[in-house]
């Protein structure tokens, strides 16, 4: 990571990391869409042992990276749940039925 040298030089790494994040954010969509092709029920959107899976993994990732996990694991159960109530409407897209979709 660079030290910066200015305000203005921290706004433009960010908005470097912004771009790069919304690329990864679009193409994460992506996948969560097509998993909602391969689930037969609603309920199977929600897999709660495969968010804990994820968390743990991402805490241990920031960790190594010098990071504070505690931030990334707020961060990334708020983009899960984001990522449900959006796979939850593909779901419903493709079955077609309109019971219990989070809002």
């Amino acid at each position: 990571m660079t030290l910066c040298s200015s305000l203005n030089d921290v706004r433009q790494h960010i908005d470097r990391l912004d771009h790069d994040m919304v690329a990864l954010i679009v193409e994460r969509s992506h996948y969560v869409r097509e998993a909602a092709r391969f689930k037969k029920t609603r309920a199977e959107v929600v897999v709660p042992g495969r968010i804990e899976d994820i968390v743990t993994r991402v805490r241990h990732q920031a960790d190594a990276l010098g990071g504070d996990p505690e931030l990334v694991e707020k961060i990334y159960r708020t983009m899960i749940d984001v990522y449900i109530w959006h796979e939850a409407k593909a779901w419903l897209a493709l079955h077609g039925a309109e019971s219990n979709l989070p809002k």
